[in-house]
């Protein structure tokens, strides 16, 4: 997710994303998690007008922001599912139960930018007090089955990584996976499914209140046993031959001779701290004698794209675009000073001709460049593949994002004006650099079938293909 405050021609386009973890930005319609204007809201109960009204805010909210509704939604049937969930209202409820109903309009704006975000505020309270989340990080797969994603230890008991999570709490894991990513953004379902997978925890406790204490049926071996997890427990993921991956969001590492792969978790990252593991990166690989750089983004959901520039410049060689134009609908919030854009609800489009130069020579690498994508990848990681791809710079492998390679962006936020429950809504739409208009995810050159896990080691079924394809190619 994006930290800088923009304006059209700045090279950053775009602000925040799907991430699990949110963070704090400048200005009242650019930070996420403000506190509440009264802690009363926390305990107190919420009227069914004041509730109606909450709703029809944040569908008017969105109307105003986003750019292109009509693109990503039926505005017709979004209206009516308003409606329905106002129907669900019959009685006063607290924030967290009514969270659990207007929630589930983020899956109708059908963008993974734009969502309402669980109330942060009692959650971080449950914590503080020593509640305990979900303890396993988890994948879900494309026939929504559970996974989960490493091994833990607490005490005696233990489990091990690709374990089948079958029912959490008496719940299918289908039927959670299927109601929890209606309170998720994203252009498909399955985009939101692995949004609910990144941040498992925090959904299972704002849909269903489940913290603490959670029953689990898992599948392992082929045996079924049932795991009981309390709020005693300590979980730590322990070390596994299973997966070679780090705790490190970013990492170079050499697979095997001449071949590398650079790891990016996210570009929600300090610039100079990204360009610092960059510049220490590149020196490696010319140190290695890196021909070949597998660089893994499937995992990655956005972030800053003023890391996207750096790094693109060391795979380039010629002069290059992040996106060719983009459009970007004015609100009473983003007008710019004295409102220099434009007016409210005017659309402004905007050719994008803020070119990005190569590295030097001496520096850029000009060996050959796979760039791994998958579901996940998304936002900022979305124009990284279409920068890469459009431009020629890398042979891309994997599986098509989720999301559209012309990506939203640029997210503007407003509470809700009696739960102050706090939305996030696009106001911008980017156009790749070819300046292909095509609705659809970006289109990996070499489509490879995904496990049930990504672990960044030779055993992965993505890296392993990718390899194979390396070597055959230096062998010609």
């Amino acid at each position: 997710m994006f930290k800088h405050i923009l304006k059209p021609f700045n090279k950053s386009l775009m602000l925040a994303c799907v991430l699990p973890v949110l963070v704090a930005c400048q200005g009242s319609h650019l930070e996420i998690m403000p506190d509440l204007s009264d802690e009363s809201l926390l305990t107190e109960h919420l009227s069914v007008e004041q509730m109606h009204q909450d709703i029809d805010a944040l569908l008017q909210g969105a109307l105003e922001r986003h750019p292109n509704l009509e693109k990503y939604t039926q505005v017709s049937e979004l209206k009516s599912y308003t409606e329905v969930l106002k129907s669900q209202i019959t009685r006063p409820l607290m924030r967290t139960e009514f969270y659990k109903i207007v929630g589930q309009l983020s899956h109708k704006f059908n963008d993974g930018h734009a969502f309402l975000i669980w109330p942060y505020q009692e959650y971080s309270l449950l914590k503080e007090q020593g509640a305990k989340p979900f303890p396993f990080e988890v994948f879900i797969n494309s026939q929504q089955e559970l996974y989960i994603q490493n091994d833990y230890q607490s005490g005696i008991e233990g489990v091990v990584a690709e374990s089948k999570i079958l029912s959490i709490n008496g719940i299918s894991t289908k039927d959670l996976v299927l109601n929890m990513q209606k309170y998720t953004g994203g252009e498909s379902q399955l985009l939101r499914e692995k949004v609910v997978a990144a941040r498992f925890p925090v959904n299972l406790w704002a849909v269903y209140g489940f913290i603490n204490e959670f029953k689990l049926e898992i599948e392992s071996d082929g045996r079924t046993k049932t795991l009981e997890i309390t709020q005693a427990q300590e979980w730590q993921q322990t070390a596994t031959a299973i997966s070679g991956k780090t705790n490190q969001d970013h990492y170079f590492k050499e697979l095997e001779k001449g071949v590398g792969l650079l790891y990016l978790e996210h570009f929600d990252i300090k610039l100079s701290e990204f360009e610092d593991f960059v510049d220490d990166s590149f020196e490696q690989i010319k140190t290695l004698n890196i021909h070949s750089l597998i660089i893994d983004i499937r995992n990655n959901p956005g972030g800053n794209t003023d890391t996207v520039a750096y790094l693109s410049r060391f795979l380039a060689n010629k002069p290059f675009r992040l996106v060719s134009a983009l459009q970007e609908k004015l609100n009473k919030d983003n007008r710019g000073w004295f409102h220099y854009k434009g007016e409210v609800g005017e659309i402004v489009d905007t050719d994008w001709d803020d070119w990005e130069t190569p590295m030097s020579d001496d520096i850029r690498f000009t060996g050959k460049v796979y760039l791994l994508t998958g579901a996940m990848s998304y936002s900022a990681a979305i124009v990284f593949a279409t920068t890469l791809k459009d431009n020629g710079f890398a042979t891309l492998v994997g599986q098509p994002t989720q999301g559209f390679a012309n990506q939203s962006g640029q997210g503007n936020l407003f509470n809700l004006p009696h739960s102050e429950l706090r939305a996030y809504i696009t106001t911008r739409l980017l156009v790749r650099p070819s300046g292909q208009l095509t609705q659809q995810g970006v289109q990996p050159h070499y489509e490879i079938e995904p496990g049930n896990s990504i672990t960044q080691s030779m055993d992965d079924k993505t890296i392993a293909a990718t390899l194979e394809l390396i070597r055959k190619k230096t062998a010609k």
